[in-house]
């Protein structure tokens, strides 16, 4: 007898500003698939936000954040019966509980402190059958008393913490950046396009240190975002892209000899990866993390300022980081814990149920 598709139906934050949260659970999504093609995988996205034109998975779309459309969220939600669902960063306690009340195992995931709180919020905590933190645990802090007690007075497990979720790199350049092999290049990358900083836009401003520090022998791949909504030409020593698949972003950033990023997703990956990394904080969630991370000797820091930017990037020139902290990859663990959560082994083969 045939058994049904398991379906896991992810919720990320989608906006025409970032886009850290929907890459991600494309991300976990693609190495789902890849794992087990017999999944039904589906997504609710807001209409607004760029990604939602090219999901490449069946999509849902809404007029708003996920958070602002309480009932049809809950709506669909039972009308789905999912098997999984993950908020990334998303929902309402409501919508968490309309998930469980759906039949499916609900997992919310979180990148700073002030979302973390939401997974700690007792109505929304009660849904959880899982809280993954992606980020580090020397930036987010372990978990207090108060979240310790909570854990044990609704008897839920411990969340993990990821750290960064991405793909793993390839051992060679993707054919289309050959003329980067063999040079000291460097990958810029403010995030997903869409941030400004006091009126100016981050990846302008990018675009215009690069331009300042790039040379045809040690040329720059800025990578301008999904949603960046201008038009930056290519030079001889700068090379323009509105966006990557992330494998062939993380093999690019894992053989470059700089990254510049925002203080978002890349710069974790990058960290991961262990670069030699010029971070600049581009969203209001995004200063602490820099702070913490240049603290720990992972990063050189810079604000949203061509000089600056430029001149973090030759003292990390000048001065390469030489990272000795070692990472788990995120993506591992994430699958890990999808697997247990659908009562499925890593070991199945493709195609294979429970």
């Amino acid at each position: 007898m045939t058994t049904a598709a398991r379906r896991i139906v992810f919720l990320p934050v989608s906006s025409p500003k970032g886009i850290g949260e929907y890459m991600r659970s494309l991300i976990i999504a693609e190495a789902l698939i890849q794992a087990d093609p017999t999944l039904d995988i589906q997504f609710v996205l807001n209409r607004h936000a760029p990604a939602a034109a090219s999901c490449p998975f069946k999509t849902h779309l809404l007029n708003n954040s996920a958070t602002k459309e309480k009932a049809v969220v809950n709506k669909l939600l039972a009308e789905l019966k999912p098997d999984l669902v993950i908020f990334d960063c998303s929902g309402r306690a409501s919508q968490a509980r309309a998930a469980k009340k759906a039949g499916a195992k609900v997992v919310f995931v979180s990148q700073h402190k002030k979302k973390r709180a939401k997974g700690f919020a007792l109505r929304r905590l009660s849904a959880l059958d899982a809280h993954w933190i992606v980020q580090f645990k020397f930036v987010d802090g372990d978990l207090t008393a108060l979240e310790r007690f909570k854990l044990r007075l609704l008897n839920k497990d411990e969340p993990i913490f990821t750290g960064p979720v991405f793909s793993a790199p390839q051992a060679e350049l993707p054919a289309d950046y050959s003329q980067f092999s063999g040079k000291n290049y460097s990958v810029w990358a403010a995030g997903g396009g869409g941030h400004q900083v006091q009126g100016r836009s981050a990846t302008e401003e990018f675009y215009q240190a690069a331009l300042a520090v790039a040379t045809p022998e040690q040329p720059a791949l800025l990578v301008a975002g999904g949603n960046f909504t201008g038009e930056l030409p290519s030079t001889d020593s700068v090379i323009v892209v509105k966006s990557l698949p992330n494998q062939q972003l993380m093999t690019l950033l894992n053989q470059a000899a700089l990254i510049v990023s925002g203080g978002g997703d890349m710069m974790g990956q990058a960290i991961v990866l262990g670069k030699n990394i010029v971070a600049v904080p581009v969203a209001g969630d995004q200063p602490d993390r820099v702070l913490a991370c240049a603290a720990a000797g992972l990063i050189y820091p810079a604000t949203l300022a061509k000089a600056d930017i430029v001149a973090q990037c030759q003292k990390a020139t000048q001065k390469p980081l030489q990272p000795e902290q070692l990472f788990e990859p995120g993506l591992q663990l994430v699958l890990k814990d999808i697997f247990r959560l659908l009562g499925r082994s890593e070991a199945f083969s493709k195609g294979q149920t429970a």
